[in-house]
């Protein structure tokens, strides 16, 4: 049986140490399916000699092929450039720390088999610290809450694509982090497995507890996708939230105010005139994006929103 090619991208920034197992348990993941695949690590300007120990294994795995960039610039410009790269059917990301190990790679392609188009991985029995893994909850849920996304572990490294799909992802800023969400959003047939998590072996994580780039990449896509079709319906949902919370805020300044510090009043007051500012401002606001979309959404806009188009041969005259 004639197998697809399957294309393994890693990004990687200063993971020397964990380079050369990460190539053997990929290569021995592949000899074992008897499947062909391509290599594709992106090294994302490391400092740690990771780009030499690349060019060392290059000579073991002629299916490896290395990109650097000359500094680091993040782990969605990584990823484009391996997708850029990439000419697989099929396409796996997977970091190079080896928590995400190789050995469940066969569960993604499984799935992809099974006919979805996006496959997310959602580590069981995650080996992280406390913070980290509270974070993640945090984040997944507003994301959850926002998105309505039924994927439970959006910024899993184990991700699986149709070429379809990632030759169609164009990811700007951090926008790695909601993948599932913008593949989601487009309409594509998202589904997720369980992969096993394991403790980090080499080196250190570059994960960082205030995810304050995170937090604005959705705000940004929140607005940019709910905002295409009916601006003003959203900011309208917006404001009544915000709405809300002024009124409880009211409630706790009636209930509390006799005995509040004159430093506290100030700060109730202030933050009810923000709420109520924010709740009048945005409605205002949808309606302006509302008005500005009408002149956007013409004859091309509404092309990309078509997947298919089945155009029948038969000739009526009349």
């Amino acid at each position: 049986m004639d197998y697809p090619l399957v294309s393994i991208i890693v990004p990687a920034f200063n993971e020397n140490e964990s380079l050369e197992e990460l190539c053997s348990r990929i290569k021995s993941v592949f000899d074992e399916l008897n499947r062909p695949f391509e290599l594709i690590i992106v090294d994302d300007g490391s400092t740690d000699g990771s780009f030499e120990k690349l060019e060392s294994l290059a000579s073991n795995y002629p299916n490896l092929t290395v990109l650097r960039h000359y500094k680091n610039h993040g782990k969605s410009l990584a990823l484009m450039q391996g997708f850029d790269e990439a000419k697989g059917e099929f396409a796996i990301t997977i970091d190079a720390d080896l928590q995400d190990p190789p050995e469940e790679i066969p569960k993604l392609l499984q799935e992809l088999e099974k006919g979805y188009e996006f496959v997310n991985g959602r580590r069981l029995d995650r080996k992280d610290e406390f913070k980290k893994r509270f974070i993640s909850k945090v984040f997944n849920l507003i994301i959850s809450l926002i998105f309505n996304l039924k994927i439970k572990d959006v910024n899993c490294g184990y991700k699986a694509f149709t070429k379809k799909v990632y030759k169609w992802l164009d990811l700007r800023g951090d926008l790695h982090r909601l993948i599932p969400v913008i593949i989601n959003h487009k309409g594509f047939k998202c589904s997720e497995v369980e992969v096993n998590h394991q403790k980090r072996k080499f080196g250190k994580s570059k994960y960082k507890l205030i995810r304050y780039r995170g937090l604005l990449d959705i705000i940004a896509l929140s607005t940019a996708t709910t905002t295409q079709i009916r601006p003003f319906h959203f900011f309208c949902e917006v404001a009544f939230f915000f709405f809300v919370l002024a009124c409880i805020t009211l409630v706790f300044f009636i209930t509390l105010g006799e005995g509040l510090s004159v430093v506290s009043k100030i700060l109730f007051c202030f933050s009810l005139a923000w709420l109520m500012g924010i709740s009048t401002f945005l409605p205002f606001w949808g309606y302006f994006l509302e008005i500005n979309a009408s002149y956007h959404q013409g004859r091309e806009w509404r092309k990309n929103l078509i997947e298919k188009k089945i155009d029948s041969d038969l000739k009526t005259d009349h």
